[in-house]
């Protein structure tokens, strides 16, 4: 009797369970409060859309932020109908490339925009930047999209996402197109990209897991940052954890976005991470940076972290002869260029422009001298032939894998 009271019971609870998901599945049907870029295993990109930020926090961001998406849901100008005839550049990375807390006009892939066409013409540049993407969600987005459009050039700014990242897990399986097959599988593609409660629940794991590496976007007050000791033993143990698991699949996945580029006929370039902290006194604040306490870190030792994954980058470009722009290493220490660990301010936005300008303008002018405005021997160029259109620049969606990590600050519509 007890027994089949506590079947009953054990029903019920089912039941009730079982009800309240599809009355949560219902609600969010329709009305959905959080605008997620990720379903299940597929990306939505925010076409036609414009958002607007109101910033209360920090005095290095617009006090109201206004971003938009063209119809491909990327930041910049649709592309032109003769696009073949333009130098095209698409920015790939994550958050530090999409940068969602800085206005439109004044992110870095604006601003060398703006500064590569004062050398190039006719040019074009895209920001693709997807918060927090990871080289496995590059990889798709190259194969899905970017080859598509087939931009002469894409720049990766890779390093911060890959911490902790070793080889394929089961989603990633199915995200790089080698799926497990079965009745199974179909079946939880179908759960995953088909329910708006079980998208919100893995996208709330996914955030939760990069709040907890310290990857979502803060607002620092650098001024009264807390200290923190780390062992050299914790350190080391760190550091090897990296090299037996981690390093070697980082190292297979940026190969691979060198393969496609090239299989596609596009010049890949690398760009090291750079972040706040590291073993020095920061020249704003005189906080130190080296002892700042960074998620179960310090910042010398988050630093010491990041710089194996930027050898891996540097390392990989040599080997390939990829451009490789040394970003992590060029890029100041000091508060004034960053918000938070990663993410940097509007001023951050322009040093970081610059540098890359300086790079890139010598590079390009060699690989693609017909559309420098000045040939060496300083004849100006000219580009008013007639056009010739591409029919293939509009293509589905790509996927995604990555945490999604949005900006903390208060977002109206």
């Amino acid at each position: 009797m007890r027994m089949g009271n506590l079947n009953k019971n054990i029903l019920a609870i089912l039941l009730g369970l079982l009800a309240s998901f599809f009355l949560l599945e219902g609600l969010l049907r329709i009305f959905q409060p959080i605008e997620f870029r990720v379903k299940g295993n597929k990306i939505i990109l925010p076409a036609h859309k414009k958002y607007q930020f109101t910033n209360d926090k920090t005095d290095k961001l617009d006090p109201i932020i206004y971003t938009s998406r063209n119809p491909m849901g990327f930041r910049g100008e649709i592309p032109p109908p003769n696009f073949a005839d333009y130098l095209t550049m698409i920015t790939v990375g994550g958050s530090t490339t999409a940068c969602e807390a800085i206005s439109d006009g004044k992110t870095w892939c604006d601003l060398l925009g703006k500064q590569l066409r004062q050398s190039f013409q006719p040019f074009w540049l895209n920001n693709a930047g997807l918060d927090g993407t990871t080289t496995y969600g590059h990889l798709i987005l190259m194969e899905d999209f970017i080859i598509k459009l087939r931009p002469k050039v894409v720049l990766f700014l890779v390093g911060a996402n890959e911490l902790g990242l070793s080889d394929l897990t089961k989603w990633d399986v199915k995200f790089l197109k080698k799926p497990v097959t079965g009745a199974l599988a179909a079946l939880q593609e179908k759960l995953v990209n088909g329910s708006e409660a079980l998208s919100y629940a893995i996208n709330f794991y996914r955030y939760a897991k990069a709040r907890k590496r310290g990857l979502h976007h803060q607002t620092f007050d650098f001024a009264n940052l807390k200290s923190s000791v780390v062992s050299q033993e914790h350190i080391q143990s760190l550091i090897q954890l990296a090299r037996a698991q981690h390093l070697e699949p980082f190292a297979a996945r940026l190969t691979r976005l060198i393969d496609i580029c090239r299989e596609n006929s596009i010049e890949p370039v690398f760009i090291t991470q750079p972040m706040v902290f590291g073993d020095l006194i920061d020249p704003v604040t005189g906080t130190d940076l080296g002892s700042a306490d960074t998620h179960a870190l310090n910042g010398k030792t988050f630093w010491q972290l990041l710089e194996i994954y930027n050898d891996v980058t540097r390392a990989t470009a040599r080997r390939h002869g990829v451009e490789l722009i040394d970003l992590g290493r060029e890029m100041p220490k000091s508060s004034a260029y960053y918000y938070d660990t990663f993410h940097y301010s509007n001023a951050g936005c322009e040093l970081v422009a610059d540098i890359l300008g300086r790079h890139l303008e010598p590079f390009l002018k060699k690989k693609y001298p017909q559309f420098s405005t000045v040939r060496p021997s300083g004849e100006q160029t000219s580009h008013l032939a007639s056009p010739t259109r591409r029919h293939d620049r509009h293509s589905r969606l790509p996927a995604f894998s990555g945490p999604p990590c949005g900006p903390t600050l208060q977002e109206s519509r």
